[in-house]
């Protein structure tokens, strides 16, 4: 990528493509959560930035932002100076230019929060690190975007065996589906954790894609109960760029994701383009909620379940964040499709916890 240096400054620049910032603002909103959620339980917390990159962007609009380390260490003093939290934030960064150019940026903004910088390949470093902390009791939350694709998924496994452990991962779509060929075997069958991806490969399209994501998301839903993809298209084009996968281990994290990308995506849980990205006449709310309720007669016909159980059963299967699901419950619940039994709710129209609900 190109350096642009700007007077007044003695570090560099990258351009700041749109789904760029799109992918730091929902990471650093849902790492300010993340940071406040689980820090109520366990103060003292990791974040890692796997591929720190270098730190600075400009836009087109000759505007300067930040990338994911520096966001985050601002977000973890933001924290620091308003809730008792100790973050600890590694970057990992394998360009040395790209970490002269960090520890500047770091220097520069003079944040009370100091960075432990690691020069070297995340896969390397971050093994050497799992080594030496073999049980790694604090909860780490693990940010992976790389340029390419080179990702190893028993890392990926090694690091959700730990408790308490996050991982959002930029999935780079384009260039596997670019490079879905025999030619790098070796790199595709680390990535999906064997050559099942090798059966996709005549597949053309809508299909292809479908495919290659419902396989790596397969695949990440044996090493953790939750994980949703979100996809991401080019800014100007209703082609897929990537996707950022969350894994986590609890319906609470799922959720909180949601919501945290559709601040930014217009209640959406995906990002559709600069010219795309507005509500359409097929995006009103009335119409998720007809969705929903539908979606939710289908699953849960003559059951009876928790609210919290049915969330945990479905948050990461369906493009509905949590709030929505539960306003199509109430509505149901207007017109008799359902029954519900308050336990944890304290008003007759609250929908939370163990309150029960009966689908007939």
């Amino acid at each position: 990528m190109d350096k642009i240096y700007k007077t007044g400054y003695d570090y560099f620049f990258w351009n700041y493509e749109e789904q760029t910032k799109i992918k730091h603002f929902v990471v650093n909103e849902y790492f300010d959560k993340w940071i406040k959620i689980v820090g109520s339980r366990n103060k003292d917390l990791f974040y890692f930035d796997c591929h720190g990159g270098s730190g600075a962007y400009i836009d087109e609009d000759k505007k300067i932002f930040y990338g994911s380390p520096v966001l985050a260490a601002e977000t973890i003093e933001k924290n620091i100076n308003s809730l008792d939290r100790n973050v600890q934030i590694v970057i990992i960064e394998q360009d040395k230019k790209n970490v002269d150019n960090l520890k500047k940026i770091f220097d520069s903004k003079k944040l009370k929060v100091k960075p432990f910088i690691i020069e070297g390949d995340f896969d390397n470093q971050i093994n050497k690190i799992l080594d030496k902390n073999l049980n790694m009791p604090y909860p780490s939350f693990f940010f992976i975007d790389p340029f390419g694709f080179k990702i190893k998924f028993k890392t990926l496994k090694r690091i959700m065996q730990m408790p308490f452990h996050e991982i959002v991962l930029n999935f780079m779509f384009n260039n596997i589906n670019r490079f879905l060929i025999e030619g790098i075997e070796g790199v595709l069958n680390d990535l999906f954790g064997g050559n099942e991806w090798k059966g996709l490969v005549q597949l053309q399209g809508n299909e292809r894609e479908k495919s290659i994501v419902n396989l790596f998301r397969n695949k990440l839903k044996t090493i953790c109960q939750y994980v949703f993809p979100y996809r991401i298209a080019f800014p100007n084009s209703a082609r897929t760029y990537y996707y950022l996968f969350h894994l986590a281990n609890h319906p609470l994290a799922c959720s909180v994701m949601k919501s945290a990308f559709a601040k930014y995506n217009f209640g959406k849980v995906e990002y559709l383009g600069k010219d795309r990205i507005y509500p359409t006449l097929f995006d009103t709310p009335e119409i998720e909620q007809k969705n929903i309720s539908e979606y939710l007669k289908k699953e849960f016909k003559n059951k009876t379940i928790a609210f919290d159980q049915l969330i945990s059963c479905i948050i990461d299967d369906v493009p509905y964040l949590e709030s929505a699901i539960r306003k199509a419950l109430k509505e149901m619940e207007k017109k008799k499709h359902i029954q519900v039994e308050r336990v944890t709710s304290k008003t007759n129209i609250g929908l939370s916890g163990k309150d029960i609900i009966y689908f007939v």
